[in-house]
């Protein structure tokens, strides 16, 4: 039989949170009622949430969160739940804390619209965030709570169907650099040359001269070797692709977009994996520039592209998701910390983002990744055989809920270059461990 949830109102913020957790991470229909004699009178699974139980019924305490339809800083109070630190804590309820309202603030990154102090890039930091705080950052904690109340659902209930789900692995690579000296100019190689011999840098100084002279692959032409390897492990890769033009600013330092090298690239990437736009750093704060790369891209493929990830990761909340959808973007892989491994919005499962402002949900699906090379290496510096550690960890955490896991790579960290020597078997390790039972 069908669930049946009483809640004296049934908002936006209700109807949002509930969806998620039952439609799409447990697979498990149900129907709202705010009429107490409906509920009461009905025979089959049930429970409330609400201020206050109607009965005997099973009963989750409603923290307050989901009833308000404004942004303010909440007075949050922690609580003991297993082995962890949980938030919007609770008394007599079926559980200590309210895992609606809980989830709710996660994944509508709630805290990200109260004021913050920004990091170097603007960006809202890790070290900030809740979960970071609480020690939940590095688990879906919004899928694990999910199970949770699916096990407490199937003791205390009878006549319940959940579905289910299976483990699936999509890495996803940034092309910031298409090539590291190819398509650079004589100019700026030259400039290059003249560096590398002043720092004895006879590495960079092999590669560079080596490169011009056509005796050895630009050290960034990875492409082969991601190909082969996606096609290894049976998986579906998604590329983004910087399409910025030069002199919009310092972060963007891909080679001009009309340069056939790097058009010929897209078009041969296309025939093997997805294409996204990598909307660049001058485009955060100019939506126009959002949608000239976007149309550089479409016409390029000759179809219509609607996926994104923010170079550098710039994601203001709701400024930049706004920008998005008026840019005709419906899936974006922004969603996950420079500074930090794990889960920025509390999930693995990818979700339809909540406009807060407007209190409703947008069609933008958000994709959020739990990994990123540089956050490995730059943030947290560590060696490669750290980094496999705590990349299996995190592999380990969504497969114990049968999620999504998205990893973020550039085809540079697999140069075997500079600082990233010993990393090309980081990325083969990933995809071996992400098939393995």
């Amino acid at each position: 039989m069908q669930l049946l949830v009483y809640s004296p109102q049934v908002t936006p913020r209700i109807k949002y949170i509930f969806n998620f957790i039952f439609r799409e991470v447990l697979r498990c229909d149900f129907e709202f009622t705010s009429v107490a004699k409906q509920f009461t009178e009905y025979v089959g699974p049930k429970f409330s949430y609400a201020e206050n139980p109607l009965g005997v019924e099973l009963f989750f305490k409603a923290c307050g969160l989901l009833t308000k339809n404004n942004i303010e800083k909440q007075n949050i109070t922690i609580t003991d739940f297993g082995s962890e630190r949980v938030p919007f804590a609770v008394e007599n309820s079926a559980l200590p804390f309210d895992v609606f309202g809980a989830s709710f603030y996660f994944i509508s990154r709630y805290e990200e619209y109260l004021p913050f102090t920004a990091d170097d890039h603007l960006r809202f930091p890790a070290e900030a965030s809740l979960q970071y705080e609480l020690g939940l950052l590095k688990t879906p904690v919004i899928d694990q709570w999910s199970i949770i109340l699916k096990n407490l659902l199937l003791s205390k209930l009878t006549d319940l169907h959940f579905g289910s789900r299976k483990f699936e692995f999509i890495p996803t690579i940034d092309i910031d650099r298409a090539y590291h000296f190819k398509s650079s100019g004589i100019i700026k190689n030259t400039a290059r040359l003249i560096r590398a011999i002043a720092k004895g840098d006879t590495e960079r100084l092999s590669n560079i001269v080596n490169t011009g002279l056509g005796k050895r692959k630009d050290p960034f032409d990875t492409y082969q070797f991601l190909h082969q390897i996606h096609e290894k492990y049976g998986l579906s890769p998604i590329f983004f692709f910087l399409l910025s033009l030069k002199g919009d600013s310092t972060h963007d330092v891909n080679i001009h977009p009309n340069d056939e090298l790097l058009q010929q690239l897209i078009k041969d990437t296309a025939k093997v994996a997805k294409i996204g736009i990598h909307p660049s750093y001058a485009s955060n704060s100019n939506v126009v520039k959002v949608r000239e790369e976007k149309a550089l891209l479409d016409a390029l493929l000759d179809k219509t592209i609607d996926i994104s990830r923010q170079h550098y990761l710039k994601l203001h909340l709701p400024k930049t998701y706004l920008q998005l959808i008026k840019a005709g973007i419906n899936h974006d892989y922004t969603m996950g910390y420079a500074s930090q491994v794990g889960f920025r919005a509390g999930t693995c499962t990818p979700f339809f983002w909540y406009d807060l402002q407007l209190e409703k949900q947008s069609h933008l699906k958000v994709h959020p990744f739990a990994v990123m090379d540089a956050t490995l290496l730059k943030y947290l510096k560590l060696l490669p055989n750290q980094a496999n550690l705590l990349i299996k960890e995190l592999i380990e955490s969504v497969k114990m809920v049968d999620g999504t896991f998205y990893s973020l790579w550039h085809n540079e960290s697999i140069s075997e270059t500079g600082n990233w020597k010993g990393w090309k078997e980081v990325y083969e390790q990933m995809m071996a461990t992400s098939v393995s039972n």
